[in-house]
């Protein structure tokens, strides 16, 4: 299976790699950088373009990955449908919600599989919170506080943060826009009814793109939900706590600890998951889309789920949707 890679930056080099872990050695790759196309070759060995509009046009290939910068994400995946290529978009799936309509009409027409990046629903812990749901085992969820941030310097250190993605607007960066968290919280707890919240830039970090935010949403099942999110947490944080009417779920992914506390015994039960080198998750996502392009399989993440998170983050960050 020829499989394309548009974008071959950290991203695009880690899905590279996986995919020759499960056995994928048709890979091509597509970059403006000629420095990432070299370093894509030398480690990958795969054939490198400068644009997808320079591919040879012989090349068809069933499955492309879209990891380029995200105001460029829906261009590419139409480019890349266009040629009845399967897609896996990376988060987010875009800066607006301009040409979604085209992309999800050629979705439809051609069959198309698309999955969108969410690395973390393939964690054991945290995947553990949705069977936990599922199996109602907090009853009605009635809350529920999300809290997300890392030192953005510390991303990639050996990059200067004030050039990169996350710091530009141009690009479609910032925090809101960053994070996992939306999409992770809109799956475990469903459709969102209404969003309000704040978003600033600290100035602290020297970029242009807002560095921390607050959201308080409120779930159509009733559920209340607040999500912080920043660029300028000094040690890693990701916790999630969702609270029911017979019990709460505690998540801290730093210590890998899963929690559940029963209303009616005041019982706490702990679940054990060993620990594992992250990238463990991003092979597992891999491996969901590649056993589902071939078996026909649906997306953990699907396009619509995409577009309903992006309405979310645009109205965060102060766009009409």
């Amino acid at each position: 299976m020829q499989i394309l890679i548009v974008g071959l930056g950290s991203i695009g080099l880690r899905h590279a790699r996986n995919l020759q872990h499960l056995g994928y050695d048709e890979i091509i790759g597509v970059d403006p950088s000629k420095d990432s196309r070299n370093i894509f070759s030398d480690e990958i060995g795969g054939e490198s373009f400068e644009s997808l509009e320079s591919l040879d046009k012989s090349m068809g290939p069933k499955l492309s990955l879209i990891c380029s910068p995200s105001i460029f994400h829906v261009k590419d995946a139409i480019f890349c449908a266009k040629l009845g290529s399967h897609l896996m978009i990376e988060k987010p799936l875009s800066s607006d919600m301009k040409y979604l309509d085209k992309l999800s009409e050629i979705v439809r027409r051609e069959n198309l599989y698309v999955h969108i990046g969410s690395n973390f629903k393939f964690y054991p812990s945290f995947a553990h919170i949705k069977t936990i749901l599922n199996e109602g085992k907090i009853g009605k969820i009635l809350s529920a506080q999300v809290l997300a941030g890392q030192w953005l310097p510390d991303w990639h250190p050996e990059e200067d943060h004030r050039k990169g993605y996350s710091a530009r607007r141009d690009l479609g960066g910032g925090i809101i826009s960053d994070t996992h968290e939306f999409d992770y919280i809109t799956w475990l707890l469903g459709p969102v009814s209404k969003v309000i919240g704040l978003r600033g830039n600290s100035g602290i970090l020297d970029i242009e793109t807002e560095d921390v935010a607050a959201a308080c949403l409120r779930f159509e099942n009733g559920a209340i939900c607040t999500v912080q999110v920043d660029y300028i947490q000094r040690d890693y944080k990701r916790r999630y706590t969702i609270s029911g009417d017979k019990g709460t779920i505690e998540w801290d992914f730093v210590g890998n600890s899963l929690s559940l506390y029963s209303a009616n015994n005041a019982k706490k039960s702990e679940f054990l998951f060993e620990d594992e080198p992250l990238n463990e998750m991003y092979i597992r996502q891999m491996r969901h889309v590649t056993d589902s392009v071939h078996k026909g399989n649906k997306a953990v993440t699907p396009l619509e789920q995409g577009i309903e998170t992006l309405k979310i983050q645009l109205k965060l960050k102060g766009s009409d949707v």
